[in-house]
């Protein structure tokens, strides 16, 4: 077992939240910036705002032009990359250790001096219609949004994170710069940290970089969504192409500490690699697909559990139908002592092999803060995990798994009276 490495934080002035860890011997570093909001926090009217504002703070800043952003990260070899996710969004840069107040520096210009100037957000609405695009031109991007926003419906946790056309079409200078400044402000943001230097130095670079004042009396808004009712319903986009993607949907818990690790083992025992029961059973012994996987989804007040697979239109009755029949056999017999043992054996080295990474001790780090508010080390991770029982997971297994009908959204080149004979319910019943 690796040493305990502690992980430092600290709050400045201004509300900003500082976490850092450090790896000795590491040549790279990962420095990230988490804004502790997502497209969840969106109204109506701003959909897809998050989204669109990643993009925008790529563009021109008050000292740099967006080529100039891009280049002095590349040209040391670094990556510069963002993200929007649900319920955070996230900035960052992975570069070599020597480069760290590069890093720092590049950051806190994007987030705190963009330009939003009119040429720019005109050209970027048609980035993100190509964008738009490309998932729909792709079947097996399209099936994942496809399915989200069947299951939950209006919620807005089935609303596409890209935002619609019509959204992304209607923003204007005013309406971002209004939307930044609701939502851009130190006490919203975590700044996560990973490399080979000292705390001191990170304190140095953060208070030269990120000491901006916080807007007075500004805090970050607590956006709890009341969990969404689950559609467990069959829903198909008929499309001609070669093959019949598949997401099936069953139940799930909102995100907490010990959800997520039993949760990550049942899928790594069902769905979660070459060895799994569905890639065994399905793939390798019926030949029914190519690929086929499962993954939990977690957030603050809901979750999914969800299996994925693409076939052909022929044989997607049939792969469906062993799907259910692999969860029916779970919730009636369980799993097996030796399937828990390989499952723990198989996630605490991944978690291990990750912590090599300085990127992936960055958002570990900065995740575990937005979703816990406190920091679970490796050890303690690993105890978890070992910590769990077969009665347990058999019983958290039950629970996901043992409603009498699951969702199912799919796209492919199939007749809706083809599609009724595909089965929702354990049994085989449509």
């Amino acid at each position: 077992m690796a040493p305990v490495i502690e992980c430092k934080r600290t709050v400045l002035p201004n509300g900003l939240t500082v976490l850092f860890q450090p790896m000795k011997h590491a040549s790279s570093m990962g420095v990230g910036v988490f804004l502790k909001q997502g497209s969840l926090a969106e109204t109506n009217s701003e959909h897809g705002y998050f989204h669109f504002l990643e993009h925008m703070l790529f563009k021109d800043t008050e000292t740099r032009t967006s080529k100039e952003i891009a280049e002095s990260i590349e040209r040391v070899g670094g990556i510069l990359n963002g993200s929007t996710g649900r319920e955070y969004t996230q900035y960052y840069v992975v570069a070599i250790k020597n480069q760290a107040e590069l890093a720092f520096e590049i950051l806190s210009d994007m987030l705190f001096r963009p330009l939003f100037r009119k040429e720019d957000i005109q050209t970027e609405k048609g980035v993100i219609m190509e964008e738009m695009r490309s998932y729909e031109d792709a079947p097996d991007d399209f099936v994942y949004d496809y399915y989200f926003r069947n299951i939950f419906g209006k919620s807005p946790y089935g609303r596409d994170i890209i935002g619609t056309k019509k959204s992304v079409t209607g923003v204007t200078e005013k309406s971002i710069r209004t939307f930044f400044e609701k939502h851009y402000f130190p006490k919203n943001m975590v700044i996560s940290v990973s490399g080979n230097f000292t705390w001191e130095k990170v304190l140095d670079l953060t208070n030269k970089y990120f000491s901006f004042e916080n807007p007075k009396g500004k805090n970050p808004t607590e956006l709890i969504i009341p969990a969404p009712k689950k559609s467990y319903s069959k829903h198909l986009e008929r499309r001609k192409i070669e093959q019949f993607h598949i997401m099936l949907g069953v139940n799930g818990k909102k995100r907490d500490y010990r959800t997520v690790t039993v949760s990550g083992l049942i899928s790594t025992i069902l769905g979660g690699g070459m060895a799994s029961r569905l890639f065994q059973n399905i793939r390798e012994k019926e030949g029914l697909c190519y690929s086929i996987y499962s993954f939990p989804s977690y957030y603050k007040t809901t979750g999914l559990f969800s299996i994925s697979s693409a076939t052909s239109k022929e044989k997607a009755a049939r792969c469906v139908e062993l799907i259910l029949k692999e969860l029916e056999t779970i919730t009636k017999h369980g799993f097996t002592k030796s399937e828990l043992a390989d499952a723990k054996s198989n996630q605490m080295g991944s978690i291990a092999i990750g912590y090599e990474l300085p990127e992936n001790r960055m958002n570990n780090i900065g995740l575990q803060e937005i979703y816990y508010g406190t920091y679970f080390s490796l050890e303690d991770r690993m105890k978890a995990i070992k910590s769990v029982t077969l009665d347990e997971i058999n019983l958290a297994a039950k629970e996901m798994f043992g409603l009498d009908k699951v969702h199912l959204s799919c796209v492919g080149d199939m007749t809706e009276t083809q599609f009724a004979k595909i089965p929702v319910q354990f049994g085989g019943s449509v």
